[in-house]
């Protein structure tokens, strides 16, 4: 079974990656008064969202390391999503939003160490060492 899994986690991944990335847009440009979960502070949605994305983009691409250019794809995406919302009249552009985008991301790469413990997770960070 690990084996199964092992095979197929990176398309897994980047189709997770896709998906979710549908998901936060979709969400991100709803009128707020029909966003879920809305006793939870905004910021910490978006951290949770941008954690979630940094292990996604990590996983879909695990040849390489988690770097600025991983977290550069991840803000533009964050960019794009708040020009969007500044095109909508139910929502706006926002730089504390960007930050705990850049919040997520920063909590990602401060727990891969975590992540690498993992025994489903750990084998693929072998990868990235055996590129280079």
């Amino acid at each position: 079974m690990l084996e199964l899994f092992k095979k197929h986690y990176f398309h897994l991944a980047r189709i997770g990656l896709i998906l979710t990335m549908a998901v936060i847009l979709y969400l991100a440009l709803m009128p707020l008064d029909k966003a879920p979960l809305p006793e939870i502070s905004d910021k910490i949605q978006h951290l949770a969202a941008f954690l979630v994305l940094a292990f996604l983009m990590d996983a879909s691409l695990p040849e390489k390391p988690f770097n600025i250019w991983k977290t550069g794809y991840l803000l533009t995406y964050g960019l794009f999503i708040e020009i969007l919302q500044l095109q909508t009249e139910h929502r706006f552009f926002s730089v504390e939003d960007l930050v705990a985008d850049f919040a997520g991301i920063c909590l990602y790469f401060l727990t891969i160490p975590i992540w690498k413990r993992l025994p489903l997770m750990g084998w693929r960070w072998s990868l990235a060492s055996q590129s280079q």
